[in-house]
């Protein structure tokens, strides 16, 4: 990869002042940012299509479909202004550029639901890197609540308890490390019946999905109720057999013991709680794209998940 900063000295305001270029090894961009004069942004970034028809555009802004020229060549223009940075200056103008107040509108979400063990977690955090969005886990915000309230030796089913502890959960402190604990988990699928701790999540959730340029959110009830317009809904699902083989083996893999008759009927009760429960139950969208992991490995459901958002992108754009 190779990063170019421009600056166009022009006072018109209607084009942005400020270009940052994240530039492939095919001379193509891959990333670019657009910052304006009135501090407005714009993003793109680069699709599989090589004619652009897929790229993810926001606020107007695209990637050039023609190579990109080298700096010499763009300083031989007296109206433009252009250096290599480096990978840590590009990325910190990104950050900066998503964090802004006054970014352009559009936004593009991939909602991913399915029970536990199917591998939407993995699948999410792939897609989440393959198209630079930002990723939440919304499990992390059951298990925060419940995490809460084992730290305080809080009953679980105190619900006034858990409905402050939600209003309280951080979305940039999500601890995975220390919410992943299996008690923990048990707690959160618990505390994840109560309707107004699920009610004040989703409004967290939903604000989360609509900063730009989007996000990938997997959990149990996303494409239903957290994100009924995403862009993409994928119900990403595997037997309980296979689910409880790759639960124990992970187990196996970090040096612990387990039983898998133990861990199917864990699951199986999870499953039964998680669909059952009479508020946002576990089922998939109606209009979702279906992933059946049991015999598939991972990288064939990202190929899978990846045609299928770049197909909604490319119908996106030539709206």
């Amino acid at each position: 990869m190779k990063y170019v900063y421009v600056h166009w000295k022009h006072e018109r305001a209607e084009e942005p002042s400020h270009l940052w270029y994240e530039i492939a090894d095919d001379t193509f961009q891959n990333r670019t940012i657009e910052f304006y004069a009135d501090g407005s942004v714009g993003f793109a970034l680069r699709g599989e299509a090589a004619d652009g028809s897929d790229d993810l555009e926001i606020g107007g802004t695209r990637n050039s479909t023609e190579g990109f020229p080298n700096v010499e060549e763009i300083n031989s223009d007296r109206e433009f202004e252009a250096l290599e940075i480096t990978a840590a200056e590009f990325n910190q103008q990104w950050r900066k550029a998503l964090a802004s107040p006054r970014h352009m509108t559009g936004f593009f979400t991939i909602a991913i639901d399915g029970p536990a063990g199917a591998g939407k977690g993995t699948l999410a955090r792939r897609l989440a890197d393959h198209y630079r969005l930002n990723l939440l886990d919304t499990g992390l915000t059951y298990r925060a609540v419940a995490h809460a309230l084992i730290q305080h030796a809080l009953p679980l089913d105190n619900v006034s308890a858990a409905e402050t502890a939600a209003r309280q959960v951080d979305m940039a402190k999500l601890d995975r490390a220390v919410l992943s604990a299996h008690a923990i988990g048990e707690a959160a699928s618990k505390v994840a019946v109560y309707p107004t701790v699920r009610r004040i999540l989703v409004e967290k959730q939903r604000a989360f999905a609509r900063t730009p340029p989007g996000a990938v959110l997997d959990g149990r009830d996303i494409g239903t109720v957290v994100c009924p317009d995403a862009d993409i809904k994928l119900y990403v699902t595997a037997s309980a057999e296979v689910r409880a083989k790759r639960r124990l083996a992970e187990i196996e893999s970090i040096g612990g013991t387990a039983n898998f008759a133990e861990i199917l009927a864990d699951i199986v009760r999870r499953d039964e709680r998680d669909m059952g429960r009479a508020d946002s139950p576990l089922k998939p969208a109606a209009d979702a794209h279906l992933l059946d992991t049991s015999e598939m490995a991972i990288e064939a459901a990202f190929l899978a998940a990846m045609a299928i958002v770049d197909d909604a992108l490319a119908r996106r754009n030539k709206a």
